[in-house]
């Protein structure tokens, strides 16, 4: 995160020296409403710095590590596709009226400092949480355009600022439930062979468990004590119980009664960087294994 911190600042800086703090921006939005007729359809005058650090800030904040190509600012267009798409071709996108509509709304979330729409947040919540309706690449792009957009609708709503790095102690109990959903996926998933391509158990209880997190957990640990633990070696089998047992440890600090609650979009947020911590963990593994052969 401190990396890419570094390069937005050092981005603006250098937009900064090519654009005079005095001199003014025009922004304005188009709309080709008909063959050879354009509507106005946004409109706005900022002086550059502030036009400059308003980039600067959504930037910021509506990021989010993607396993590929480090930390990312997904473009307005990506979020629009991924909230209000549909699959088509191997894609997610959205027809050019929506388009139209949602882009001006983020615009103005972006230029005006607008509040994220809990409508754009609500509806990349509930597409991820139905990972079997999407394939695979576009569900990953799915879930980092959707964790960038609930961090900046809870710094906007909240003040709340959310860590791209794990937090194990994270007072949050979707987010602690998001681990658990991740390790009980790796699990089984360490007993694949590369060329399986069936989903675990927990990818395809995902929108149970984000209704019934409790009871889908004990149906999915149910299954992996049964099927899959007993062909892990025992290091291994041994590092992920007490792993389910630390996260257990943590969601047991709230009252009971929260336990089988619907959980709220943070739980894709500890999900994920649970998920790319223990994929990161196993690749550094990998890589000494080799290293002391």
């Amino acid at each position: 995160p401190t990396d890419y911190h570094d390069q937005l600042e050092k981005t603006l800086e250098g937009y900064r020296s090519q654009l005079p703090e005095t001199s003014g921006v025009v922004i304005a939005a188009f709309d080709a409403a008909t063959s050879g007729r354009l509507a106005l359809t946004y409109y706005n005058e900022l002086m550059g710095s502030d036009f400059l650090q308003r980039l600067y800030d959504w930037d910021n904040i509506c990021c989010w590590p993607s396993r590929n190509f480090g930390i990312q600012s997904p473009p307005l267009w990506q979020i629009v596709n991924c909230a209000f798409g549909t699959q088509q071709a191997g894609l997610i996108k959205a027809d050019d009226r929506v388009m139209g509509q949602q882009i001006q709304r983020l615009i103005s979330c972006r230029i005006d400092r607008a509040p994220m729409p809990e409508d754009i947040m609500q509806a990349l919540f509930q597409r991820v949480s139905m990972p079997l309706a999407y394939e695979k690449s576009n569900w990953d792009r799915l879930l980092t355009t959707a964790c960038a957009v609930i961090r900046k609708y809870h710094f906007d709503r909240y003040k709340e600022e959310w860590s791209m790095t794990l937090d194990p102690n994270k007072t949050d109990r979707s987010y602690q439930f998001g681990r658990l959903l991740a390790v009980l996926e790796k699990v089984e998933r360490d007993t694949y062979s590369s060329d399986e391509g069936r989903e675990p158990n927990a990818i395809r209880q995902q929108s149970i468990f984000c209704q019934r997190p409790m009871y889908a957990a004990y149906n999915i640990e149910e299954q992996l004590e049964r099927a899959y633990f007993p062909r892990l070696n025992p290091g291994v089998r041994m590092f992920y119980k007490k792993l389910i047992g630390q996260i257990m440890e943590q969601i047991s600090q709230f009252p009971e009664e929260q336990w089988n609650q619907p959980l709220r979009e943070t739980y894709l947020m500890g999900y994920y960087l649970q998920r790319n911590d223990l994929y990161t963990s196993k690749k550094n593994d990998d890589t000494e294994e080799k290293d002391h052969e």
